[in-house]
């Protein structure tokens, strides 16, 4: 046999013991699947028989059975049993979460939920008996607050409604205009100076004003009003070449007005109060409670300006 056949016959010795481990482990991966799917198994079935002597146990210590349609069980560790309960309403919502663990300890409970905020009720470890006084007492608690929560709920949407229309008429009142009023106003662009940068490079100053014309008057002044930044009226003498003033036009509804060409105001609206409640808050109506109402109006120069037209329909 020559140097090819012999490394040939090795290659084929060595594909067949090749092929062989790889089949026992294969096998071995499939009886080790096998025993651990059989395992688990038999956890599940050991866990859940565990489940439900538990509810059993618990009934038998005055739990109603017909809470045990809404208990399940949830997968934790191995030395422990942890069952979650939610109940819908009226004893519960969505958002409620009862849970409650078996132990060597005994019985141990806690709940919470996030809609009312309630805050967060914990068993101890007790024995069936006083566990289950101690849920059905949590239970009737909650379905108490959940009660109360309904109920300021309901109040809230009906105070907000009704604190709405009043802010409408605070709003008409103060700023008593069409909705389609419309002024026209232009908006100013002009070079104020020049600075040097530490770079030693000039730099333009430029500025913007608000005034009602786009034309100076007959000694050559322009009238700049007063706005949210610069609250004082302004006579500026702008030189075409030297200032470069630029014109925008601007026809404005109320709604349209830029913030600083408006001012702040605040009323007390009487007649409500707000609430607070654990973490949330709610508006209900109160003869004897006010609350603020903030809201912006057009500055007093625009208020004149708008005194004395009519409106102006937009194009």
């Amino acid at each position: 046999m020559n140097m090819n056949e012999e490394l040939e016959a090795l290659a084929q010795r060595a594909s067949e013991v090749y092929e062989e481990e790889q089949r026992s482990f294969r096998a071995r991966q499939a009886a080790q699947a096998a025993e651990e799917e059989a395992e688990r198994r038999q956890a599940e079935h050991q866990a859940q028989e565990r489940f439900e002597q538990a509810l059993t146990l618990l009934e038998r210590s005055g739990l109603p059975s017909v809470m045990r349609p809404w208990m399940r069980r949830l997968r934790t560790y191995p030395d422990s049993l942890t069952i979650q309960l939610r109940l819908p309403e009226p004893f519960g919502c969505s958002q409620c979460d009862w849970q409650i663990t078996l132990r060597d300890e005994g019985w141990y409970g806690i709940a919470g939920c996030e809609r009312v905020n309630a805050a967060t009720a914990r068993s101890g470890w007790l024995p069936p008996e006083s566990f289950v006084r101690w849920l059905l007492f949590g239970l009737e608690a909650s379905r108490r607050e959940h009660a109360r929560w309904q109920a300021l709920k309901a109040e809230d949407e009906v105070a907000r409604a009704e604190l709405a229309e009043r802010q409408a008429e605070v709003l008409a009142r103060a700023c008593p205009w069409p909705k389609e009023a419309t002024v026209t106003l232009y908006q100013v662009h002009y070079v104020r100076g020049m600075v040097a940068t530490e770079e030693g490079e000039l730099r333009w100053l430029e500025e913007t004003g608000w005034s009602r014309s786009d034309q100076p008057d007959a000694e050559g002044y322009l009238t700049l009003e007063p706005t949210a930044t610069c609250p004082e009226r302004r006579l500026l003498k702008l030189d075409p070449l030297l200032h470069r003033p630029l014109f925008r036009k601007h026809v404005l509804s109320l709604k349209e007005l830029p913030r600083e060409l408006t001012e702040e105001r605040e009323e007390q609206i009487r007649g409500f109060r707000r609430q607070r409640w654990e973490e949330g808050g709610w508006l209900v109506r109160d003869p004897s409670g006010s609350v603020s109402f903030s809201f912006r109006v057009p500055s007093f120069w625009l208020q004149e300006l708008l005194r004395n037209i009519s409106y102006e329909s937009p194009s």
